[in-house]
């Protein structure tokens, strides 16, 4: 029997639609299947923006940085979108991290800036740091435009002769010498699979070997109450995370979602059922607005104008998930990504299709296989 598809990708996030796009690019026949609309607020990838950066404690992460970097400029030349901005990224913690994440930044190559206390509000008039801070600038860093980043990489799989199918749930998959995907509409068969489904991982696939649990994050939008010009990514107002000091770490990213709002959370989530119960915990909102009230004084921190939830899908070590099952040779697997895979969807994409029909790779991947030893919990 002749497979209807090369390839089946379930989840159309950021990275399953990278990957329908590089297989579809790539000539082969593609089905993307998800369960929601393609505009859906209920996955990883939804929203106005991401951060972008080469700053990571991880060295593993590195190499896909600067290969995502080009692959994204690439993508805006296809798809004649703005998807990229490189207003750079600030990272804001102890003295002592700030010199190992320049460290790290060196020994790749890779371009960077250390300030210092007061050094920090010179440059960025808008924040304030004494001298107990150092932060590290990534000028390569900057803000992704998620929806359409995502909205590009579809266009564009459809363009190279991807089915899309939206409003499709996956109920059942089974793995023989094709694979065959039943839904709630219909029955397909593939001769590979890859499973892109964010938090709904371990429920499509219950038996994986490893954890990769749903998480609930809150992220708040503030008024900026002064020096509205200070916050633009247009006059390079940078993306913004603090840390070391402070427990659990802190993000923002100025004036792109919503003009003349800032958009902030922190770096922590509440383990939850992705089909159940979304509501936040009060402590999602105070402690943003705890912290920027005092390094980010030109926001209003009084109220939030606007509250969203979305969710992460955590590893248990945090690392991702790149894998072939061990289980099955045709069933394939990408996840674990969220709070800071996103910029990486475009070449998460060109690995799986690499992988899928037995082409090299040249990333180590080994930290991102599905029977990893794990010991302990990775970074940001």
């Amino acid at each position: 029997m002749k497979p209807e598809f090369d390839a089946i990708v379930v989840g159309a996030g950021i990275v399953g639609s990278s990957t329908a796009y590089q297989l579809a690019k790539s000539g082969k026949s593609v089905l993307l299947l998800e369960q929601f609309s393609l505009d859906n607020d209920r996955n990883s990838s939804h929203g106005g923006s991401r951060i972008f950066r080469f700053a990571h404690e991880e060295a593993v992460y590195m190499p896909l940085a600067k290969d995502a970097l080009k692959a994204w400029r690439q993508l805006e030349k296809e798809s004649n979108m703005e998807l990229l901005r490189q207003c750079g990224f600030l990272w804001a913690g102890s003295h002592e991290l700030t010199q190992k994440r320049a460290a790290n930044m060196r020994k790749n190559g890779v371009e960077s800036l250390i300030l210092k206390g007061k050094e920090i509000g010179e440059k960025y008039k808008h924040l304030n740091f004494d001298e107990t801070w150092s932060a590290l600038l990534d000028p390569n860093g900057g803000v992704l435009f998620a929806d359409k980043c995502v909205l590009a990489t579809q266009k564009l799989a459809r363009k190279h002769g991807a089915r899309i199918h939206d409003h499709e749930k996956v109920l059942r998959i089974d793995s023989e010498d094709i694979v065959h995907v039943y839904t709630n509409k219909s029955h397909y068969t593939s001769s590979k699979i890859i499973i892109t489904a964010g938090p709904w991982l371990e429920k499509i696939l219950p038996s994986l070997g490893i954890s990769a649990k749903a998480q609930l994050m809150g992220v708040n939008y503030y008024k900026i109450k002064s020096n509205h010009h200070l916050f633009k990514t247009e006059n390079g107002s940078p993306m913004v995370v603090f840390g070391d000091h402070i427990d659990p770490l802190v993000y923002a990213l100025p004036d792109v979602d919503m003009p003349g709002y800032v958009k902030a959370g922190v770096h922590m989530g509440i383990s939850i059922d992705p089909d159940g119960d979304r509501t936040q915990p009060d402590w999602m909102e105070t402690i943003p607005s705890k912290y920027f009230g005092i390094h980010i004084p030109d926001l209003d921190t009084t109220k939030t104008v606007k509250k969203v939830s979305c969710m992460y899908t955590v590893s248990e070590d945090e690392y991702f998930i790149i894998d072939k099952s061990p289980k099955h040779s045709n069933v394939f697997v990408a996840g674990g990504f969220s709070g800071y895979g996103f910029k990486f969807g475009l070449i998460v994409g060109e690995i799986m299709t690499k992988m899928a029909f037995g082409e090299p790779v040249k990333y180590d991947l080994s930290q991102f296989k599905i029977n990893r030893i794990i010991s302990g919990k990775s970074k940001l």
